[in-house]
């Protein structure tokens, strides 16, 4: 009786142990991962080490963003891979092709660079979506800096102020804001100011970052983390990458166990066909 209890005790330490430390059941919060997943599935996630750090295109991991809210994304990008997102839907990466249907966060085609640890990003190198990600990662990372930006049509620079004509919706836009301006709307004041001035210059708003201890400009950084771009399959009414940025390693916390959830998903049929069952029992009845 003493070795059954102990073998016993040693079976329920394992299986609390392997439910703490290795795998973690998480629950779909949302329809993001639809057909695929549906809300309130259960996916296992792999913890150990060795799950994050072998994450490829395609997995489904669980991440936290930084208002500590938890998601089920895709993975798009991994370090080192360039994407393109074209303003109709289209998406070209190293791995795959794909059209995604109702994306409406990109108004204009735009590539993108995933950085590795300990890339060199340049800011003036860097499109209008990759200084976006690169500032919020640098907020992330807890840098201190402060952003600058100028009007220019072509190499003459504008008074900043003539922003502040623009519109966005129904509302002026405020020079207040100008900074840290999301690229989409940038974009749009950018257009505005285009179709009121003379000639076919291009219109451009130019940032530039600056150390908040000493004022000095920061002309580069160097990425302390790999970095890696998580989607949903429904392309609308869903924060991923497109909005938040780069998903840097450590806030990645596991990656789907496909055993374990090919079990889930049978243990979820089952139960379903008993609530079939009894259904339809109440219904004869």
């Amino acid at each position: 009786m003493f070795f059954l209890v102990f073998i016993l005790g040693v079976i329920l330490a394992m299986m609390i142990g392997v439910r703490y430390y290795v795998l973690e059941p998480v629950r779909m919060q949302d329809n993001s991962l639809h057909p695929k997943f549906k809300k309130n599935n259960v996916l296992w996630m792999c913890k150990l080490p060795r799950c994050t750090e072998k994450i490829q295109d395609g997995d489904f991991v669980w991440g936290i963003m930084r208002n500590q809210d938890n998601m089920v994304r895709r993975v798009l990008g991994t370090p080192g891979d360039s994407i393109t997102i074209t303003n109709n839907g289209k998406v070209y990466t190293p791995h795959r092709n794909f059209k995604w249907n109702g994306e409406d966060a990109f108004i204009e085609t735009r590539s993108i660079y995933i950085p590795h640890k300990g890339d060199t990003l340049f800011f003036d190198k860097l499109n209008d979506v990759e200084q976006d990600y690169l500032i919020s990662l640098m907020h992330e990372q807890n840098e201190k800096f402060y952003v600058k930006s100028s009007l220019w049509q072509g190499n003459r620079e504008m008074p900043i102020e003539r922003i502040g004509s623009t519109k966005l919706g129904n509302r002026l836009v405020s020079l207040q804001e100008i900074d840290y301006m999301p690229w989409q709307d940038r974009f749009l004041v950018e257009l505005q100011i285009f179709l009121a001035e003379p000639g076919n210059t291009p219109i451009h708003i130019k940032r530039e970052l600056y150390n908040a201890k000493d004022s000095s400009k920061i002309s580069f950084y160097v990425v302390p983390e790999d970095c890696y771009y998580l989607i949903c399959e429904k392309a609308n009414h869903c924060a991923d990458s497109r909005e938040i940025g780069y998903f840097t390693k450590n806030r990645i916390l596991g990656r789907a166990n496909k055993v374990a959830n090919k079990f889930q998903k049978k243990i979820d049929n089952q139960v379903a066909r008993v609530k079939r069952f009894f259904k339809m029992v109440k219904k004869g009845k």
